[in-house]
């Protein structure tokens, strides 16, 4: 921002729009950019409460002089047209709609122009009226910068003398992004501990701006144990997104997990934001959905652009193919809202910048469209299966600790539940705990084991499908030995090498 209003004031615009959410640094940026160029000229600021402040004070009493008495009628614009000054106006979204108003501040912008001035209009947002808004250009003032942030975090180590290493400045500092130069600054004094500063205080004082928002919601926190198998994934993880998570030219922009239902796809997105330390952002596409024209293209954007402001982060999507079905006849069914919203995700998908990984889960892949799917948008795609025996005795190893059930009850899980989910082995734990008020025993497991009807046999036809398409065109997710027993010996050499079978080469 500070580039754009220092060209602005070179280039004698009269007056510009800056849309921050960070004001008293964006008008010490605007004072020190207008300084530079008029090292004494007279700096007035206005707002709702009236009177003009100088934001130059007395030299000879040390305090800025105020006019009284001063409001926003057209008379407040002749601080604007003195000689070389600067009038900066805050509150004035609520009253430029107001036609007086509007028009009185254009037709001055003659006499500010030519008296070598400006007029810096300071807001959260702008809707400018149709008159001005070619007169008057809009600035997006960005968050503070990292160096800013820093800067901001040697004053708090300075005054409280707390240990600083290089991996606790990297992760105070990434906690922080996206939060203003003020809030940021109340963050850190708040995480300090009394011998060294908490990043997690940061990054929930960080998250209280998403929850605010209504766009995205904050997933709830998994530990990297809580997920049981998904060698596959696993390894990834740590070979390819971990290792580079930190080059904006190698690090993972995205990972499609497609497959069965109940096998981990969405606690497989939160364990990721564990192993980074990322906080998880859950994006419900179609809750972004309003009622008036352009609300929902708008609320996409916002979405993202806030995304982008509290990363670094892990973006989830869950089930996107429910989010973006009916997106080729968008335009006979909704009146092409669904396609515009995925338009405008598409093209952040692709072009962002910021450090974000985004984790989309699937269940049923032939509904999302070409362009979604392709290089460039998604780093990988998995398959995530049925779990092996192995597995399976680790994920019940998992939900068995819950309730300090004896590990011996592991492989009595994993020899009763051959074609279960992740999901319906959870189910048979928390059912033997209710019946036998955590006291799980063995013979518990085997009666509990009668009553539950996994998904792989309710729908056959459909899960088996989905399993042999799965394991010929996605990379396997899970250990090699879960995939299933119908797959070629090629497929399960594919695997082991991270290849991707083409179904159509058989």
């Amino acid at each position: 921002m500070s580039k754009n209003i220092h060209d602005y004031i070179r280039t004698g615009y009269p007056a510009v729009a800056i849309a921050t959410s960070d004001e008293d640094r964006t008008i010490s940026a605007v004072t020190r950019a207008f300084l530079a160029t008029h090292p004494d000229a007279p700096m007035w600021k206005i707002a709702a409460t009236g009177g003009l402040v100088s934001l130059r004070p007395d030299p000879a009493t040390g305090k800025a002089a105020v006019e009284p008495g001063v409001t926003y009628t057209p008379a407040f614009i002749k601080a604007g047209a003195m000689p070389s000054s600067l009038l900066i106006v805050l509150d004035f979204q609520h009253i430029i709609k107001n036609a007086a108003a509007y028009r009185g501040l254009r037709d001055a912008l003659n006499t500010v122009k030519s008296a070598n001035s400006m007029i810096v209009l300071i807001a959260p947002g702008w809707t400018m009226p149709a008159e001005v808004e070619h007169d008057i250009p809009l600035i997006h003032d960005g968050l503070p910068s990292r160096e800013e942030l820093s800067a901001a975090l040697d004053l708090c180590v300075e005054s409280t003398n707390a240990a600083m290493t290089a991996d606790l400045r990297t992760a105070v500092l990434d906690s922080a992004s996206g939060l203003t130069l003020a809030e940021a600054e109340g963050a850190m004094a708040m995480a300090f501990t009394g011998t060294t500063f908490d990043p997690a205080i940061v990054a929930d004082e960080k998250m209280k701006l998403v929850r605010n928002s209504g766009y995205l919601e904050v997933s709830a926190p998994a530990k990297i144990g809580d997920l049981g198998g998904l060698g596959g994934l696993r390894t990834y993880c740590e070979q390819e997104i971990l290792t580079v998570m930190h080059d904006p030219e190698l690090r993972v922009r995205g990972v499609m997990l497609v497959g069965v239902p109940g096998t981990g796809k969405s606690l497989a997105a939160r364990v990721l934001g564990a192993m980074m330390q990322y906080p998880v952002l859950r994006c419900d596409i179609a809750g972004l959905k309003g009622s008036h024209v352009g609300q929902s293209e708008r609320q996409m954007r916002d979405a993202l652009k806030l995304a982008e402001a509290v990363s670094p982060c892990v973006f989830y999507i869950d089930e996107i193919e429910k989010a973006v079905g009916g997106f080729a006849s968008s335009a006979n069914t909704d009146s092409g809202v669904t396609l515009g919203m995925v338009g405008i995700l598409l093209t952040w998908l692709q072009e962002h910048k910021s450090q974000i990984i985004t984790i989309a889960t699937c269940n049923d892949y032939s509904k999302l469209p070409a362009e979604l799917t392709r290089a460039g948008r998604f780093d990988e795609r998995f398959f995530v299966d049925l779990p092996s025996a192995s597995e399976r005795a680790d994920i019940a190893g998992v939900h068995l600790a819950k309730y300090s059930a004896p590990a011996t009850c592991a492989a009595s899980i994993a020899a009763a539940s051959d074609g279960w989910t992740g999901a319906e082995i959870e189910q048979l734990v928390r059912s033997a705990a209710r019946r036998t008020r955590r006291n799980i025993t063995p013979e518990a497991i085997t009666a509990c084991a009668k009553d539950i009807k996994p998904i792989s046999k309710v729908r056959a036809e459909e899960i088996k499908a989905l399993r042999n398409w799965g394991s010929n065109n996605l990379r396997i997710a899970n250990t090699v030995e879960a995939i299933h027993a119908s797959a070629p010996k090629r497929h399960i050499a594919a695997a082991k090498s991270g290849m991707v079978v083409n179904r159509n080469l058989n």
